[in-house]
């Protein structure tokens, strides 16, 4: 948690639209800052201007891909965590694991 009391975490998944607003309406938790983004480039972008505690990455990506995104946190920072969903539970098991890794994050 970063000095402003925020968890903040990036959920990166090509459902951002999906997503944003209907899963967790913005300002309705003060304790997260929720980020997000929808491809490698994005994810890039997001890490270099935002303090990223926690990242989750969507099965819905290429492989490729999500290798990538999860070394592009790594290499960008010393301290975050990288949760990358998996492919079985499909498109219905990503906020269900969004809200437990944030949970499990937030007990500590």
């Amino acid at each position: 948690m970063r000095s402003d009391g925020q968890l903040h975490v990036l959920v990166v998944s090509q459902s951002i639209d999906a997503l944003k607003g209907a899963w967790w309406p913005p300002g309705s938790h003060k304790d997260l800052a929720l980020h997000y983004a929808g491809s490698l480039d994005e994810a890039r972008t997001m890490l270099a201007l935002e303090p990223i505690d926690l990242m989750i990455v969507s099965a819905g990506l290429g492989l490729s891909e999500r290798l990538a995104i999860a070394r592009a946190a790594f290499e960008q920072s010393d301290s975050i965590t990288v949760h990358m969903k998996d492919k079985a539970s499909g498109q219905a098991g990503l906020i269900p694991f969004i809200e437990r890794v944030i949970a499990a994050r937030q007990r500590g």
